[in-house]
């Protein structure tokens, strides 16, 4: 995925959300508008989630990275969501509730790309100075430089 496909219109910044559905269902809304998935993806999103949770408890914060069967998505692109509330999602090695600060909503056309993806995503994960600068940025165009150099 290029930097071309951090599209301002699915950075989410400090958003404060009553459940993890309650995310998707508002996120999936703007993913429509945009061309980025089909009809199904909502639906799609939650339940893999609830078979495949993708909450990662890290040092200070914790990530969620979501994503969908590729024949649910039209174009490639990433939405970011960070909320330093947290929004729950389920942990993907214990299945426990976990207040995530960083959503990374993945959106690959190619199912063969998510691996490589995820990896370079996760490579981040290590430095909590930059998950700390996501969540803390009111700035789309720093969150999309920061995600820059990770994806590079």
């Amino acid at each position: 995925m290029q930097l071309e496909q951090l599209d301002d219109n699915i950075i989410f910044l400090n958003k404060s959300f009553e459940s993890r559905e309650a995310m998707f269902e508002a996120i999936s809304h703007e993913l429509l508008a945009n061309h980025y998935v089909t009809e199904q993806y909502l639906q799609k999103v939650i339940e893999r989630e609830n078979e495949h949770p993708t909450g990662f408890k890290l040092k200070t914060l914790n990530v969620a990275m979501p994503h969908v069967d590729s024949e649910f998505v039209k174009k490639d692109g990433m939405f970011v969501v960070t909320s330093k509330q947290g929004i729950i999602f389920k942990n993907a090695e214990t299945d426990e509730d976990l207040s995530v600060n960083i959503v990374f909503g993945l959106l690959l056309k190619q199912s063969d790309t998510h691996l490589t993806f995820l990896m370079k995503l996760a490579s981040s994960f290590s430095n909590d100075q930059i998950l700390q600068k996501i969540v803390e940025s009111n700035n789309k165009f720093e969150i999309k430089k920061i995600l820059k150099d990770i994806l590079k």
